[in-house]
């Protein structure tokens, strides 16, 4: 009735699918960041043990 509707934290859609730390996000934006997240992990475990024993 008086409740807000969902939107992207980042590109205001209504097509919300994800809810990633407490904000909402469409698939685009949600996947976007998770990709991001995932490069930036995955090159944090390269750095800490292939680098590190070479």
């Amino acid at each position: 009735m008086g409740r807000k509707a969902l939107r992207c934290a980042v590109c205001g859609s209504p097509d919300v699918v994800a809810k990633i730390e407490g904000k909402y996000y469409c698939f685009k934006c949600g996947s976007a960041l998770i990709l991001e997240n995932s490069k930036k992990m995955l090159q944090e475990l390269k750095r800490k043990y292939l680098e590190s024993s070479a």
